[in-house]
């Protein structure tokens, strides 16, 4: 990537260093859940666990969501220490929030209840198939991927997001009619523009789609509309007017359900044998076995984490083409530039991180990157006139 002029407002070097620690407590957190996951299998805990639950629940039906609500409060508690350094301490010391620690709390306690509800179910029902259908289980799962991502990009705007965040039509009369104007333009229907009070949790600032057919609506972070200039919020509204224009979610949900495929079929593949060959340090014998859940887990992240750059890599391709929609539909290159670069720098982001990084995790094209495009884009209008 060629040196770009600075962004106005972005302090490269401390963006940076905010993007290494994040980066440092992603991938510890992410061992030190792989370590306390293999030894919570490995020391006979997790059957020792499920043998505590079956002896305190009389009702069979429910010892299996008892087993794997003890688990996940067990996991929240473990993983707590690292989340607040992370999610909190690290972004308020970088001003990238004003929430109260009481406050991060309630929200994590809600996710907690939350996460330990829907976790209960889904984990229930997949362990019912897998003792009922023992050989092609995995087959039976994996085609519930599909309807599952369906429902979650739908409902969890609309139903989930409103428990941590208010909802209101936009005040700003102006803006609400230069948004829906823009989506005119693009030809996507949509019933009103929302505002959320983002800055409730952080200083970030973002913009998205909610709803369905007649009720679709745009929401707009009050972080967004307080600090960015109108002609760069059409910048960022139209990104994501291309989303919806290109059906983008009907392609994360077909490559999720292809991947929901492929792993599935390797977890059926490299779990049966790992709980045969562990069985004397486990306890657990089957794979049927709800105690076998982390064992699950363990070979579910290693799937997860060698799925990862193609998941990353298509997300890229498709942001880049978003983008260009964005540039074209506004006819502003240098406008989505200067929203990009301000987005970067509101939310602190490495404009060029590491190659290796943006290859595992880089759902998006770096900021540089988009700058440079957009930029390109201004030039070849010039150039052809247009």
């Amino acid at each position: 990537m060629p040196d770009l002029p600075p962004i106005p407002g972005l302090d490269v070097a401390r963006a940076k260093r905010y993007s290494r620690i994040r980066l440092g407590l992603f991938l510890g957190g992410t061992a030190l859940s792989a370590t306390q996951t293999a030894w919570f299998a490995l020391s006979g805990r997790s059957a020792r666990l499920r043998s505590a639950v079956e002896a305190v629940v009389p009702d069979p039906r429910l010892r299996t969501p008892a087993y794997i609500a003890a688990t996940g409060g067990l996991s929240w508690l473990a993983g707590l220490p690292l989340g607040y350094a992370g999610s909190y301490r690290v972004e308020r010391a970088y001003g990238l929030t004003k929430q109260a620690p009481s406050a991060w709390l309630a929200d994590s306690l809600k996710g907690l209840a939350l996460g330990t509800v829907l976790q209960a179910g889904l984990v229930s029902g997949a362990y019912a198939v897998i003792r009922r259908r023992p050989n092609d289980w995995w087959l039976v799962l994996a085609g519930g991927t599909v309807p599952l991502a369906v429902a979650a990009s739908t409902l969890a705007p609309v139903l989930i997001a409103p428990l941590f965040n208010r909802f209101e039509p936009l005040r700003d009369e102006d803006l609400a009619t230069r948004v829906k104007a823009l989506a005119d333009k693009a030809g996507v229907p949509i019933a009103d523009v929302y505002q959320m009070d983002m800055s409730r949790q952080t200083e970030k600032a973002n913009a998205f789609f909610t709803g369905l057919g007649t009720t679709k609506r745009i929401v707009l972070g009050d972080t967004l509309i307080s600090r960015f200039a109108p002609e760069e919020i059409d910048g960022v509204v139209a990104h994501e007017l291309g989303h919806q224009v290109h059906g983008d979610i009907w392609r994360f949900v077909g490559l999720g359900g292809a991947m929901g495929f492929a792993g599935a079929w390797a977890m059926s593949r490299l779990t049966p044998p790992l709980v045969r060959r562990t069985a004397t340090r486990t306890g657990v014998r089957e794979l049927g076995d709800v105690a076998s859940l982390p064992i699950l887990s363990l070979v579910g992240t290693v799937v997860g984490f060698v799925a990862a750059p193609i998941s990353a890599a298509f997300s890229r391709a498709v942001e880049r083409r978003t983008d260009r929609f964005a540039m074209e539909l506004t006819g502003r290159g240098r406008v989505y530039a200067a929203a990009m670069g301000r987005l970067a720098a509101q939310n602190l982001a490495d404009p060029d991180p590491p190659r290796l990084v943006t290859f595992f995790l880089g759902s998006h094209p770096p900021i540089a990157e988009r700058i440079a495009a957009a930029e390109a884009f201004d030039r070849r209008r010039a150039v052809s006139g247009a």
